[in-house]
């Protein structure tokens, strides 16, 4: 059994060593690399909000999420609105059916469920920008609307554990790989239309 938090750790540093290491220096390169030690550093903090428990992480992922989506939102914000209620709502979902039938949870639930987030932000959005905000903000509101339904069920009120960090990590692994495939896909692409162009002239 894989130990809660551990995903996330391993992740997550690695995602900074990338960043710093292998990033251009510039100030997304700060920024990014600064948001990232505050969430590994908040990640075992806890704020009391009303009657939950809250963590740092969770807090600075959320004003990430506001502050991506008051950038990228200029247009279609109904769309988009449907689109993170629908990898919000998968969120929930799950974590409901994992409760009450856990039977078919057949795999590792962290993977299964980045998997389908993954998964349902490479159908509903075309931009790397665009999945990454929206993949956030979708899991952020879902952990929320899931935190409430558990709270009123089983008096649950952990809002950002490391069930959810591990989700997180899990699903921007994914998707960095997913962009990472693309990226090497058009350039070897681009390489091989200029050596047709090369031949045919």
């Amino acid at each position: 059994m894989v130990i809660e938090g551990l995903y996330f750790y391993f992740l997550s540093w690695v995602s900074w060593i990338v960043v710093m290491f292998f990033f251009a220096k510039s100030t997304q390169r700060f920024l990014l690399s600064i948001c990232l030690l505050l969430v590994i550093a908040g990640s075992n903090s806890y704020i009391s909000i009303v009657d939950f428990q809250v963590s740092v992480s969770y807090i600075v992922l959320a004003s990430t999420a506001v502050i991506l989506l008051v950038k990228i939102l200029k247009k279609q914000y109904l769309l988009h609105y449907f689109s993170i209620c629908t990898i919000a709502l998968a969120y929930v979902c799950f974590k409901l059916f994992e409760i009450f039938d856990p039977i078919w949870i057949i795999f590792n639930r962290t993977w299964m469920l980045s998997f389908i987030l993954l998964y349902l932000a490479l159908l509903l959005f075309k931009s790397s920008e665009n999945r990454y905000a929206f993949l956030l903000a979708g899991l952020i509101l879902g952990e929320l609307l899931a935190i409430f339904v558990l709270n009123n069920v089983f008096q649950y009120s952990v809002i950002g554990s490391f069930e959810f960090l591990d989700v997180f990590a899990m699903s921007f692994a994914g998707l960095s790989m997913w962009v990472v495939f693309e990226s090497i896909t058009v350039y070897l692409d681009s390489i091989i239309q200029k050596r047709v162009k090369e031949k045919q002239g």
